[in-house]
């Protein structure tokens, strides 16, 4: 690879002499590469590596966090799927779930905790009273 000065060496000497074959052999690049940066400085004025458009994008835009913040503030029993079909979000939960906590942002955990009941119990509190009283 490259560098940016090697880069602009190389678009100075082929305006100078547009023999890409040679340039390819000296800079030991493609052709095409050759090619590929002369039109880049064409295109933008600029052969500088583009290092801030590599790697994966974010799923959720910045109007969507927003969106997700003030849904769990207006409503703080809400929970991570809930969110996510209310905003029409297309990613999973746990891309969500990810980004709540980033937030610092407490959600519910699970809706079938409908109440308390006891410790270590699976069944409905209302069941659990009946059974009780």
């Amino acid at each position: 690879m490259l560098s940016n000065e090697q880069r602009n060496l190389l678009v100075k000497t082929y305006m100078e002499m547009p023999d890409a074959q040679k340039l390819a052999k000296v800079y030991h690049v493609s052709v095409s590469s050759v090619y590929r940066i002369v039109r880049q400085m064409k295109d933008t004025g600029s052969v500088d590596l583009r290092t801030g458009s590599r790697g994966r994008k974010p799923s959720l835009s910045p109007e969507d966090l927003e969106a997700i913040k003030r849904t769990i503030l207006e409503q703080p029993d809400i929970t991570i799927h809930e969110i996510k079909v209310k905003l029409g979000l297309t990613v999973c939960d746990e891309t969500v779930r990810t980004r709540v906590v980033e937030m610092n942002l407490n959600y519910k955990k699970n809706a079938s905790r409908l109440g308390t009941g006891a410790s270590g119990d699976s069944r409905p509190a209302g069941m659990v009273a009946e059974m009780a009283g």
